[in-house]
C-alpha cells in the first residue's frame, strides 16, 4: 500500500469510525487537521499520509489501516520523510539479501551453507524488512505484534506468509510452528550485529558414528564383495560385549551416510578404487595436430580366418590417434601385439600423414621393447620422437584410446557373424562356433569367417568411417547440408587445421624405406658385420674395423644389411651376406678329382671280386648238358610246368579308409579340375565341394607350393 492515500481511497476501505464518502472523508480530514500534501497527479486535490493516520484514527479503523498496510507491499518509508538504518523496502528495486547487507560487512562463513540454511536467513530477512515497513507507520513495537497477529491468523501476504514456516529452523509438525514476538526481536538484534549471516541459522552437529559402525564396515570391506544381507548374519558374533547389533535398515542408512570412498575401500584395490575418485581430465587446447600421438593394441571380438591354415582366429589391431583431432591416420594388424605390427602401424601413419613430436602409450611389450625405444637404434629415435608410457594399470589416463577401442574395433566386430564379444549372446554363439566346425571339416572353410585380404579392407573402411563421423570431444558446428548443429569429424578438424597453416613434417621416398629396417648395434671386423643370422660383408667396411655400428635389415628379405656410423647415420655400404664367401677349390678341379676317386674305387671292386671268385675253387660235381633226367625227375618237371600254365588268382584289395589331409584334398580338386577341363561329367556333390574349397587360402597356397616344386613337396 502507499505511504499517501487520497480521500477515495481512504473511503474505499470502508475503515471502521470513518465515513464511507469521498465528501465526509474530506470533511473530517479539515476538521481534524490531518497531515496532507498536494496530489500531483492528474486531478488534483490532496493526499493524507498513513502515518499520521494510524496515529489519529479510532483503535478499530487504525487496525484495519494496519492490516491493509501489512497485507499490501507499499512504497519506500522514507516517502513519509522516516529513515530506518539505512534499508529501503521497495522490493521490485533489490532482493531481500541485498537490501538486508546493505551498508554491512558479511561475517566470514567457516563452512560452505546448506540451501535450507540459506532459505531460513532470506526468510528471516524477509519477516524483519516487513517489520521494518511497518515501523515507520506505527513504531517498532506495534509493527512486531501486528506481524506476529498476521502470522499466527495467517493474514500476512501471501508471500510472506509462505517464508514463516522456512524462518523457523524448526518449523514443527506439519509446519504450523509461527512467529514470537521475543523470536522477531532476537533476529532484529542479530541482524543490527551481523547483518543477514547473522540470521543464518546453525547447521545441526554431525551424528557420532554408531558404536557397531567399525566393525560393519570391516566385514563389508572385504575383496569378496559380499552382500550387505550377509554380512550382518557374521555382524552379531565381530561386536564387541555389551553393543547391540542393529537391524538390516539401520545398517543400510549408515552405509549410506559413509562417503563412497570410504564405503568401498578394501572392496576395490588402489587401481579400481581410482573410479570413486576424483580426476582431471586433460585438454588438448593449444595443441597442434600430431604434438602427441597415443596408440594402443586390441584383440578383436571376432573370428576372421587365420591367413595360413584358414582356422578361426582373433587377429591384434593396433591404431595410431592424434590426440588433438581424434584422427586416426595408422593402423596394422598380426597375429599377435608384437614390435612388428606397431612398427608397421607408425610407417603406415608416418606415410600417410606426417611425423609426431610424442608417442603416448601403456607399457605392452609392442611399445617397451628395444626395437622401439632405444636411443640410437629405436624406432622412434630414429623418428624424432619421444616416447611416454603411463603408469601400469592406470588405464584412466589413456581415456581417449581407449575410447577408441570401443567406439572403432568393437563396433566394427559387432557387424561380423563371429562376433564374440562378452555382450553377445552365448547361444548364438555356441551356434556359430558349431557351424564353424561343421564348415571347416566339410571343405575346409566356413562361410562365417571373413578372409584375410577381406578382413584388411573391412578395417580401412572402418577407420575411414570413423574418421568422418562426428566425435563428441570436438567443437559443434553447423552441418552444411542439413543447417543442424553438430560435433566435428576427426577428418574436419584435421581440415580445419590445415587451412589455418598447419602443415605436418613428412619424409622422403627414400628414408621411408629405410624407415621400416629395424636398426642394431654391432661391431665390425675385417669388411664384415654379424646378425644372429648370418654375417654381412662390404670392402668399404673395411677402413672401420673394431668400430661400432648401426646395422639396418629387412625382416622379409635377409641378403642384404644397410650399415651406417652409429653417431651421424650416415650410410657406409650395404653389405650382402656371404658377399666374402669363395668355393675351396675352382668347380672343374674339383669335378676331375671326383671322377678319379670313382675309377679308383671301381678298380678296388673289380679286384675284390676276382678275389671272392678265386676263393671258391673247383666245383665237386659237375653236369654236362648231355645228362639224362631220370622218368621221375621228368614227372615233377611236367607237374611244375602245368602250374605255371595257369595263372594265380589276384586277391581282392583289402578296403583302406584313411583320414583327409591337406594332400588329398588338393589332389581331389586337381582331379575334379581336370575332369571339367576334358568335358567329362562331374557330379553335384563334387562340382559344389571344389566352388567353395577353390576360395580357401589352403587351396591357393597349396596351388603356389605345387607349381613350383610339384607334387612330391606337398604335405601329407
Amino acid at each position: 500500500m502507499r505511504a499517501w492515500l487520497t480521500a477515495s481511497q481512504l473511503a474505499d476501505l470502508k475503515l471502521p469510525g470513518l465515513p464511507g464518502s469521498k465528501f465526509r472523508v474530506i470533511e473530517r480530514a479539515r476538521r481534524e487537521g490531518w497531515a496532507s500534501r498536494k496530489r500531483s497527479d492528474r486531478g488534483g486535490g490532496s493526499e493524507y499520509c498513513v502515518q499520521s493516520l494510524l496515529k489519529s484514527l479510532p483503535d478499530g479503523a487504525r487496525r484495519s489501516l494496519l492490516k491493509a498496510v501489512a497485507e499490501t507491499a507499499g512504497d519506500d518509508p522514507a516517502a513519509c520523510g522516516v529513515r530506518v538504518d539505512g534499508l529501503t523496502t521497495n522490493g521490485l528495486q533489490k532482493t531481500v539479501r541485498d537490501v538486508m547487507t546493505a551498508g554491512k560487512v558479511p561475517a566470514p562463513i567457516s563452512q560452505p551453507l546448506a540451501d535450507w540454511q540459506l532459505r531460513c536467513a532470506d526468510a528471516r530477512a524477509a519477516i524483519l524488512l516487513e517489520v521494518e515497513r511497518l515501523t515507520c507507520f506505527v513504531g517498532v513495537e506495534a509493527a512486531i505484534e501486528e506481524v506476529v497477529h498476521l502470522a499466527a491468523e495467517g493474514q500476512l501476504r501471501p508471500d510472506l506468509q509462505e517464508l514463516v514456516a522456512a524462518a523457523n529452523a524448526r518449523p514443527g509438525k506439519e509446519g504450523k510452528r509461527t512467529l514470537s514476538i521475543r523470536t522477531i526481536k532476537r533476529w532484529r538484534s542479530l541482524h543490527g550485529t551481523g547483518g543477514i549471516d547473522a540470521l543464518t541459522p546453525a547447521a545441526p552437529a554431525p551424528a557420532a558414528p554408531p558404536a557397531w559402525g567399525a566393525a560393519l564396515l570391516k566385514l563389508y570391506n572385504t575383496p569378496t564383495k559380499r552382500s550387505l544381507a550377509a554380512v550382518m548374519e557374521d555382524l552379531p558374533g565381530a561386536l564387541p560385549e555389551g553393543i547391540p547389533c542393529p537391524d538390516y535398515h539401520a545398517a543400510r542408512r549408515f552405509l549410506a551416510r559413509v562417503s563412497v570412498v570410504d564405503r568401498e575401500r578394501g572392496r576395490h584395490g588402489p587401481n579400481g578404487l581410482l573410479k570413486f575418485k576424483g580426476f582431471k581430465r586433460r585438454s588438448t587446447e593449444g595443441l597442434q595436430p600430431l604434438d602427441v600421438v597415443t596408440a594402443d593394441g586390441h584383440s578383436f571380438k571376432a573370428d576372421v580366418a587365420h591367413p595360413v591354415h584358414g582356422k578361426p582366429f582373433r587377429p591384434e589391431v593396433c591404431a595410431l590417434q592424434d590426440v588433438t583431432t581424434r584422427y586416426v591416420f595408422g593402423w596394422s594388424t598380426g597375429l599377435a601385439e608384437s614390435s612388428h605390427v606397431v612398427m608397421d602401424s607408425i610407417r603406415h601413419g608416418v606415410s600417410s600423414l606426417g611425423l609426431f613430436a610424442l608417442f603416448y602409450t601403456d607399457n605392452g611389450s609392442g611399445f617397451v621393447a628395444k626395437a622401439m625405444t632405444a636411443d640410437v637404434t629405436g624406432f622412434l629415435s630414429r623418428l624424432g620422437a619421444t616416447p611416454d608410457n603411463s603408469l601400469p594399470g592406470r588405464a584412466q589416463s589413456r581415456g581417449k584410446i581407449e575410447r577408441l577401442q570401443s567406439t572403432l574395433w568393437k563396433r566394427a566386430a559387432r557387424k561380423l557373424p563371429s562376433y564374440s564379444g562378452r555382450d553377445m549372446d552365448g547361444e548364438a554363439r555356441r551356434k556359430v562356433v558349431k557351424l564353424i566346425t561343421k564348415d571347416l571339416k566339410a571343405c575346409g572353410a566356413s562361410r562365417f569367417l571373413i578372409g584375410w585380404q577381406d578382413f584388411l579392407d573391412f578395417c580401412t573402411a572402418e577407420v575411414e568411417a570413423y574418421n568422418n563421423r562426428p566425435h563428441r570431444s570436438l567443437k559443434r558446428i553447423h552441418d552444411e547440408v542439413t543447417g543442424k548443429l553438430r560435433h566435428q569429424s576427426p577428418a574436419e578438424a584435421l581440415e580445419e587445421h590445415r587451412l589455418n597453416g598447419w602443415v605436418p613434417d613428412t619424409l622422403t621416398p627414400e628414408a621411408m624405406t629405410d624407415l621400416w629396417r629395424p636398426y642394431e648395434i654391432r661391431s665390425t671386423a675385417r669388411g664384415e658385420v654379424r646378425l644372429p643370422w648370418g654375417t654381412y660383408y662390404a670392402q668399404e667396411l673395411v677402413p672401420f674395423g673394431g668400430e661400432k655400428v648401426r646395422v639396418g635389415y629387412d625382416i622379409h628379405d635377409g641378403s642384404k644389411a644397410w650399415v651406417r656410423t652409429l653417431e651421424e647415420g650416415r650410410l657406409i655400404a650395404v653389405a650382402v651376406r656371404d658377399a666374402n664367401v669363395v668355393p675351396e677349390q675352382p668347380a672343374s678341379k674339383v669335378e676331375y678329382a671326383r671322377q678319379r676317386r670313382a675309377a679308383g674305387r671301381e678298380k678296388l671292386l673289380t679286384t675284390h671280386i676276382e678275389e671272392v671268385r678265386a676263393e671258391l675253387g673247383t666245383p665237386l660235381i659237375e653236369l654236362s648238358a648231355e645228362q639224362e633226367f631220370s622218368p621221375a625227375l621228368e614227372a615233377r618237371q611236367r607237374e611244375i610246368e602245368a602250374e605255371l600254365l595257369h595263372p594265380i588268382p589276384a586277391e581282392p584289395d583289402p578296403i583302406v579308409h584313411q583320414l583327409e589331409t591337406r594332400r588329398t584334398r588338393f589332389l581331389r580338386a586337381l582331379d575334379i579340375e581336370a575332369r571339367m577341363d576334358a568335358g567329362e561329367p562331374v557330379s553335384a556333390e563334387d562340382e559344389r565341394w571344389h566352388s567353395v574349397y577353390s576360395t580357401q587360402p589352403e587351396y591357393r597356397a597349396t596351388r603356389h607350393i605345387y607349381e613350383d616344386f610339384g607334387a612330391d613337396a606337398l604335405e601329407a
